[in-house]
């Protein structure tokens, strides 16, 4: 029974990645493309993601917000930015979970380089005592369990480095609010919150 189940957990932790791999390019990175100024003088920045003749629908932090033509005193997105938005490169790691996956194989790694210690140590008594054939099965338990345990470990291994994968996107932002006069610089942000 520990024999199959050990080889479905195996086969799950081996089918992981390739579903991962199968699936489609994830999405690029997203951040705000769209600020609101409000007639009482209030800031809110998030997705825009209906606009209305008389209403804007917009996500705000997970959350979705409605707001009536009349509250708005200006619309900004990052198309009507033009050049003045900024483009920032921004790294992530889309394969992150396969740790777990890595987690886990070392673990069973672990557990078959364990198993196979205690096997010779027990071939090493029953040799000792003259029963070679059961020493003998012993031996090939703990060779074939050291073999399950590197097996397990260059999974591991593999696991890991595709965690490790980065991958570069560059996305365009809001330019920070600031006010210039000479040389000081004040910076002035203030976002609207519910």
């Amino acid at each position: 029974m520990k024999c199959y189940t050990a080889l479905v957990v195996c086969l799950c932790l081996v089918l992981q990645p390739v579903m991962a791999l199968a699936e489609a390019e994830p999405e690029p990175i997203a951040g705000a493309d769209t600020r609101l100024y409000l007639a009482d003088g209030s800031l809110v920045e998030g997705n825009l993601i209906e606009k209305a003749q008389d209403l804007v629908i917009m996500r705000v932090n997970d959350k979705i917000f409605t707001f009536d033509k009349t509250e708005i005193d200006k619309i900004i997105t990052l198309e009507s930015l033009g050049g003045g938005a900024q483009t920032i490169s921004v790294t992530e790691f889309p394969y992150i979970s396969f740790l777990g996956g890595a987690l886990a194989f070392s673990l069973l790694s672990w557990l078959q380089f364990d198993r196979a210690s205690d096997n010779e140590a027990e071939a090493a008594l029953n040799r000792e005592h003259g029963q070679l054939a059961r020493a003998q099965k012993l031996d090939d338990k703990a060779d074939r369990a050291r073999l399950y345990g590197w097996s397990t470990a260059v999974l591991a291994a593999g696991s890991f480095g595709m965690a490790l994968i980065p991958r570069k996107t560059t996305r365009r932002v809001f330019p920070e609010l600031s006010f210039r006069d000479g040389e000081p610089h004040i910076g002035v942000s203030y976002v609207y919150s519910f």
